[in-house]
């Protein structure tokens, strides 16, 4: 069976584990995809955590609040990491980037990293079926899942598929986004249609034994 093998249930620290895996504490402004993305992947050494948004409060600022609600409830470790999974769609514009901007600010402070994806999550998947010259003309969210709908024949945030999101393509996913990513600018919030998620993988795999990580993995 594959080391990186799929399977039914979330990621989780297993009571009477030793406790020399590493804990990535992931919080995201969606309440299905990421979760459901996740856990596809069980993964050496590492234990992947998403906290959704289950309350329908998905700014920045509520999202790094219920990470750092969540970190003081468990039992974290110097070693674990806490990230931010971010969508730019509809928090870019008015005040709304002010205090898109305030939380990202707080969440560096605080040691928290950061992935944003512009316009949203789906752009993250749709690098795994497409090239990243392909994404950068699509307007926003819903024109993003539009195209993602129409490479997998079907799209359901609620219901993914992990079949859709075999290893080989994480790896071109990453691969992609990290090309977009150099074209996004130099600040905080990406100018260019893009996905950072690619930097959590990275860090995932860097986590991973050499002697565990699939063959599409090796040379990252």
């Amino acid at each position: 069976m594959s080391l990186f093998s799929r399977k039914t249930r979330p990621v989780k620290r297993q009571e009477g584990a030793l406790r020399d895996d590493r804990l990535f504490l992931v919080a995201c402004d969606d309440t299905y995809a990421p979760k459901q993305y996740f856990d596809f992947f069980q993964i050496p050494r590492v234990n992947v955590v998403i906290v959704p948004t289950i309350d329908g409060s998905s700014s920045a600022q509520h999202v790094l609040n219920r990470l750092i609600a969540h970190k003081e409830r468990i039992d974290s470790d110097e070693n674990d990491e806490s990230w931010l999974l971010l969508d730019t769609d509809h928090y870019l514009t008015g005040s709304h980037r002010q205090g898109f901007q305030s939380a990202i600010n707080e969440a560096r402070q605080r040691g928290v990293n950061i992935a944003i994806s512009k316009p949203c999550f789906e752009l993250w998947l749709l690098l795994h079926h497409v090239s990243e010259m392909d994404v950068v003309t699509l307007s926003n969210a819903s024109e993003t899942e539009s195209r993602l709908r129409q490479e997998l024949g079907q799209y359901n945030k609620k219901q993914l598929r992990a079949r859709d999101f075999p290893v080989s393509a994480v790896r071109d996913a990453i691969l992609r986004a990290e090309k977009l990513d150099t074209q996004a600018g130099s600040g905080n919030i990406p100018e260019v249609n893009s996905s950072q998620i690619y930097r959590l993988w990275k860090a995932i795999i860097a986590n991973v034994p050499a002697s565990q990580l699939p063959q599409e993995f090796m040379g990252f």
